[in-house]
């Protein structure tokens, strides 16, 4: 096998919940045998015990290892990223669907639920929802991780026209020597009669579904996993003040309650100026 072939059934197995695991719980006859793998983010520092030679090559066999790491780090979490979104949406999916909706176990409506549950609006989840079915197909085709816009495209036509419309796609964009974004995949399914072609945008119409970065240094994926992180503490933290929290916890005892909502007053301002 080759090692493209290799990076494709590993990444593969990456999305489809391929995991090694500490403890194995009791084994579930109704559920299908977990497979047994490695774990792909597991570690493997350079034994400095194992290099040798000069001071010279000692330094250059160090600083290769931290190229690596860069550049694994990068790639780890773009993969990461795509597997979030073949688990999460199939899950969501599930959710709404199954059962006449599993959301109502402790939700009036599948919107309600994924706001309370999860700190996530409609959009994103119905985004996640779409590209799920798309991103898992790619991943079995790129030689890297697709990203997200890229399935997003690609939804509707593995909706209406299945698997082997997507793979014909992808290949058509290949074969011209374009770049896979997602708008050669889109103009290449609407030559292809996979999809309509979409109305010209006006002059002032907002950009969507745009190709974020083809990559990202590991400092940028850091920055933006940070702010992802920082954007869920704070929808928590939002709802944990909302309705009368405030208003209670002054009528309980007005003095540590001024200072409180002091706090957080002067630390909503700080996010505000961070994000002007």
């Amino acid at each position: 096998m080759s090692s493209t072939a290799r990076s494709r059934v590993d990444r593969a197995a990456l999305l489809t919940g391929a995991r090694s695991r500490v403890a194995a719980p009791a084994v579930n006859p109704l559920l299908p045998a977990a497979s047994e793998a490695p774990d792909p983010f597991a570690p493997k520092p350079l034994d400095p015990a194992a290099v040798t030679g000069t001071a010279e090559e000692r330094l250059a066999a160090f600083e290769t290892a931290i190229d690596e790491a860069k550049e694994t780090a990068a790639t780890s979490l773009k993969a990461a990223r795509a597997r979030f979104v073949v688990e999460a949406g199939t899950a969501l999916r599930a959710i709404r669907d199954e059962d006449g909706g599993l959301y109502k176990v402790t939700h009036d409506t599948f919107e309600e639920y994924i706001v309370g549950r999860w700190g996530m609006d409609r959009t994103r989840a119905y985004q996640l929802i779409d590209a799920a079915p798309a991103m898992l197909v790619m991943s079995k085709i790129f030689d890297t991780a697709p990203v997200e816009s890229q399935a997003r495209v690609m939804a509707p036509v593995i909706e209406a026209h299945g698997e082997t419309a997507v793979r014909e796609v992808v290949a058509a964009v290949k074969q011209s020597g374009e770049k896979v974004t997602a708008a050669a995949l889109r103009a290449a399914a609407v030559r292809m009669h996979y999809i309509p072609e979409q109305p010209a945008a006006g002059p002032g119409a907002a950009r969507t579904d745009d190709d974020p970065p083809a990559e990202h240094t590991p400092e940028q994926a850091r920055a933006l996993v940070r702010l992802e992180q920082g954007l869920a503490a704070l929808r928590g933290a939002h709802r944990a003040l909302r309705g009368r929290v405030i208003a209670d916890a002054l009528d309980a005892d007005s003095e540590r309650g001024k200072i409180l909502a002091a706090q957080v007053r002067d630390l909503a301002g700080k996010i505000d100026r961070l994000t002007r």
